[in-house]
């Protein structure tokens, strides 16, 4: 009976590092790896840019129309409609592609916005006196199908190789990722706006537009690290 507690002391420390190597284990295993996934990562940083160019790029454009174009509120509201229709049907268009054609889609909406964003620069930059609004209806449109196209998509396809425990926290992050993009990009764009709008209104949506440009062609880059296509089981 003498011996029983030196047996158990020595019990405890043969089995000490086995126990150690055990809990160290199973502390990296429940680690979040969301970070570690490339594609995730990739999603997180085209999430960034690409809602912070569009939320900037909305901003630039109703102040253009009302700067530039002398437009009120609410004949500002009516001239983005030809947009807010782009979402909508391209939203309902891309339904059923997403699990098909996955990050292409992305691609493809990230281009059409780039398109829209040309349109509407070499429009400006031609006229004369000032823009139409029925001139203004097919760049907005674009701009507006593009969003549709890739925005209606790109949650999906961003989760798309995310464990089905860690998809909560992925749509959360992604949630959160939306609304700093969204400040960030009002603040950004429009900070370059009002920087050049000394040389005109017109001359401060030129350049605004070439940031923006820019910014959707850096997510254009992205698009490669992203996955392939949506989980199967996801619906939009």
């Amino acid at each position: 009976m003498r011996d029983q507690p030196h047996r158990t002391r020595s019990r405890l420390r043969t089995q000490a590092p086995g126990l150690l190597d055990e809990h160290n284990t199973t502390t990296r295993r429940s680690r979040p790896s969301l970070l570690h996934n490339r594609g995730f990562t990739a999603g997180l940083l085209l999430g960034v840019v690409a809602f912070a160019a569009v939320a900037g790029l909305l901003y630039m454009i109703s102040l253009y129309l009302q700067q530039g174009l002398g437009r009120s509120p609410a004949g500002t509201a009516l001239g983005l409609i030809p947009l807010s229709a782009g979402i909508v049907v391209a939203s309902i268009a891309c339904y059923r592609l997403i699990h098909r054609q996955g990050r292409r889609l992305a691609a493809a909406g990230l281009v059409i916005i780039l398109a829209g964003c040309g349109h509407l620069a070499a429009l400006v930059a031609n006229s004369v006196t000032t823009v139409g609004s029925w001139a203004l209806v097919p760049p907005l449109l674009l701009v507006g199908l593009g969003m549709g196209t890739c925005f209606g998509t790109v949650y999906d396809v961003i989760i798309g190789d995310i464990e089905p425990a860690e998809a909560g926290s992925a749509s959360g992050s992604l949630n959160a990722v939306q609304q700093l993009a969204n400040a960030m990009g009002a603040a950004a764009v429009t900070t370059v706006y009002f920087a050049a709008v000394g040389a005109g209104a017109a001359h401060a949506l030129l350049v605004s537009l070439g940031v923006v440009g820019a910014a959707v062609a850096l997510c254009l880059c992205l698009v490669r690290l992203l996955p392939r296509a949506a989980p199967a089981e996801q619906g939009h």
